[in-house]
């Protein structure tokens, strides 16, 4: 079964700089299923790298351009963002503290579904919010 995500314009926000970033997150979370599909868990490693690194420029990036705009609900979303953290350093900790392969696999798994599930919540329901403040 493929899980990969396909990017579609109702997913974006109209700021190409944000767009695209968000299109780098789509590039993630589907190298993680490839990851799977190919039962390589030890590369899977990788994933939780590049999901810091998206967190560490892409969250800050958007967050400025909030307040930027004066989106009136900035701070909820910081906090999602923020709970995003969270939950991936919960996950990222349990994933490496794993003892045994099968543990790691199931939660290389869990973090794939929670990756995909939580961007396609986040951006087509929070960032879109935000839209008409971004292109007005």
């Amino acid at each position: 079964m493929d899980k990969r995500v396909l990017w579609m314009s109702n997913m974006q926000v109209g700021y190409a700089p944000l767009d695209e970033e968000h299109k780098s997150f789509i590039d993630i979370i589907n190298q993680s299923y490839i990851f799977l599909a190919r039962q390589d868990v030890l590369g899977f490693e990788r994933v939780f790298e590049w999901i810091d690194e998206y967190i560490q420029s892409h969250f800050p990036h958007e967050e400025k351009i909030l307040i930027e705009i004066q989106f009136p609900d900035s701070l909820s979303h910081q906090e999602s963002h923020h709970r995003f953290k969270e939950n991936i350093e919960e996950l990222k900790t349990l994933f490496f503290n794993a003892e045994d392969m099968k543990t790691k696999e199931k939660l290389a798994f869990k973090t794939a579904d929670y990756i995909k599930a939580w961007f396609l919540g986040h951006i087509l329901s929070r960032d879109k919010i935000y839209k008409p403040y971004l292109v007005r």
